[in-house]
């Protein structure tokens, strides 16, 4: 059985030596080369964008839950 970390709010995250940390408020922490933190950021914005338009086409989506404009 997999074990899964709820992200109710946005991690903080920061750049330290050469290094990207993502940290929950709970605390934990994952550290990643820059790389790697691309290429999960496309990843999530990709996913994030799919899993919001289902949510949307479902007729599940309240207004709150549509992002703010910039």
């Amino acid at each position: 059985m997999s074990v899964f970390i709820e992200y109710g709010e946005s991690p903080r995250v920061r750049v330290d030596d050469g290094h990207v940390f993502l940290e929950a408020s709970d605390g934990r922490r994952v550290r990643m080369k820059p790389e790697v933190a691309i290429k999960l950021g496309r990843s999530l914005e990709a996913c994030g964008t799919e899993s919001f338009i289902n949510k949307v086409l479902d007729g599940n989506a309240a207004p709150t839950d549509f992002p703010a404009p910039k």
